[in-house]
């Protein structure tokens, strides 16, 4: 099991999270189903990580909502 990421969501909002902090549990998330050899689970992280990743020239979100996360974040003891 990796270190748990942090939560941080955008002032004033309760659901939804930061490009930044979506962006590491979704990197912890597919670590994770790596671990447990869930392939299905890793796919799907992967894309979501691969959606989120920083480049060059592209924009951090400001605010993320994705229900898979917030699902994860219930798992995990956060809401």
């Amino acid at each position: 099991m990796s270190k748990i990421p942090y939560v941080e969501r955008p002032p004033g909002y309760t659901t939804g999270l930061t490009g930044e902090c979506a962006y590491a549990w979704a990197v912890f998330l597919m670590n994770e189903a790596d671990m447990n050899e869930d392939y299905l689970e890793y796919d799907t992280w992967k894309a979501a990580v691969e959606s989120l990743k920083p480049a060059e020239g592209k924009p951090v979100a400001a605010i993320i909502h994705y229900a898979k996360l917030e699902e994860a974040l219930e798992k995990y003891g956060f809401c």
